[in-house]
């Protein structure tokens, strides 16, 4: 049995916000017209029972609805172990962990019963025997018993009502979330059907027939108003008509003044062509006037070319008082080298001292690394020789788990060859007799 529902009343808060603010507006409406019935005198029995069934009805919905919520929020509601811990009876989780087990390793899982259903799988066998694991029907028991679980179910599923919201696409909607969109639709109907009353649903009826004699109304205004339409098409055909005309006399006359435009370009390619042998010729006595001034040119290099020679003697005299100066600076530099020579070997026998030191400073070292390296050596065998005693009692354990899974394995085996032991028997045993009839109709 499902654990009761904390959901008693026409709206509940399984629904969804849109439904909620229906009712919540029905409800505000029918303020009015609210009944005490615990009051002697004030409503029939019939109305009473009436009232029990709607309310059952209701809660029945209301179940079924976060049933619903529950079986779409179930694949990222088990994910969540820390809630389930918390909540959970130790009893129901060791059950959950046990149904994980089931489907992370369904081959090597315990229950005959998964076993049976693959083989029926394998074989063809696709019933709803098959599709329907009791397994999943005990673990949406266990998650509906938990009504602490309700707030977490109805955030998941305003959640992914969001996203599909902010997707804006019907077709991207999952088909559980569309039939639990269905499911509350249907109960928000069932409740205001329910809220009617009789002279609620005469004043209805009354309005249809109001709508209808409009609706008559209307379609008479809609067939005149086609007629109207239908006239002005003629009418807009007819203009389109002429319009072609027109448009086909408008591509007469472009094609008369492509004709003109192409005239027109060939003349003006011929007056190109004279115009350019024009410019070839004036190109040409530009060209003996260009030779004549390369001449000239030819010749102003020359008289330049004899006066950079004499600047290149002029500068060679320079660079020897040049050179002759830098000898006398060099001079002066390799005296001065000399003092910095001497400040130098003050500083190197300062720095064989300062090695000296360093090298006295080793020995102590050396001296003290006797007792350590082998301090540190004992240190590194006893965390390995520690590490290698976990690393045995890990391979022992996983061995052993192993070999318990093996023997399982064998004894399902051994109990599957007795069972086809057994049917072999039964076999023989009914084809025995028959074909002892077989050889006395022979003889």
């Amino acid at each position: 049995m499902d654990a009761p529902s904390t959901t008693g009343t026409y709206q509940s808060s399984s629904t969804y916000s849109g439904s909620s603010k229906n009712s919540s507006k029905k409800s505000a409406a029918s303020v009015d017209r609210e009944i005490d019935l615990t009051k002697d005198n004030v409503a029939s029995p019939i109305d009473l029972e009436c009232h029990i069934q709607c309310e059952r009805i209701t809660k029945i919905l209301d179940d079924a609805i976060y049933k619903c919520k529950l079986a779409i929020c179930l694949a990222d509601l088990v994910q969540e172990y820390q809630l389930l811990n918390s909540v959970l009876s130790p009893m129901h989780m060791d059950d959950l962990i046990f149904i994980f087990e089931q489907y992370d390793n369904p081959l090597f899982s315990a229950s005959l019963l998964n076993m049976a259903v693959m083989e029926d799988l394998k074989a063809g066998d696709l019933s709803l025997k098959n599709r329907l694991n009791p397994e999943l029907g005990h673990l949406l028991y266990i998650m509906n018993s938990y009504p602490e679980l309700r707030p977490k179910i109805d955030e998941m599923i305003a959640k992914m009502r969001e996203s599909i919201d902010s997707t804006l696409d019907v077709k991207l909607m999952p088909p559980g979330f569309d039939f639990l969109m269905e499911m509350e639709h249907f109960r928000d109907l069932m409740v205001k059907q329910m809220e009617t009353t009789a002279a609620e649903e005469l004043s209805a009826k009354i309005n249809t027939r109001k709508l209808e004699a409009s609706n008559n109304h209307l379609l008479a205004r809609i067939a005149e108003c086609t007629a109207t339409l239908k006239d002005e098409t003629e009418r807009f055909d007819r203009t389109m008509a002429l319009k072609s005309e027109i448009i086909a006399k408008l591509e007469h006359e472009l094609v008369l003044l492509n004709y003109e435009a192409t005239v027109k370009l060939k003349k003006k390619i011929l007056d190109s062509e004279r115009q350019m042998v024009l410019a070839t010729r004036s190109h040409a006595v530009k060209n003996e006037m260009l030779k004549e001034e390369q001449v000239e040119s030819q010749e102003a290099y020359e008289l330049l070319l004899k006066q950079h020679l004499i600047e290149e003697k002029n500068q060679r005299a320079r660079r020897f008082k040049v050179e002759t100066q830098l000898l006398s600076w060099l001079q002066k530099y390799d005296l001065e080298m000399n003092d910095k020579q001497v400040e130098l070997d003050e500083f190197t026998q300062k720095f064989e001292e300062e090695t000296e030191k360093c090298e006295e400073l080793e020995k102590r070292i050396a001296v003290q690394n006797i007792d350590y390296i082998p301090l540190m050596a004992e240190r590194e065998a006893e965390y390995h020789q520690e590490m290698t005693d976990k690393m045995n009692k890990f391979l022992l354990d996983h061995c052993a788990r192993v070999i318990q899974t093996a023997w399982r394995n064998v004894l399902a085996n051994r109990a599957e060859k007795k069972k086809l032991k057994k049917l072999l028997r039964k076999l023989q045993a009914e084809a025995v007799p028959t074909d002892l009839v077989k050889g006395k109709k022979k003889k």
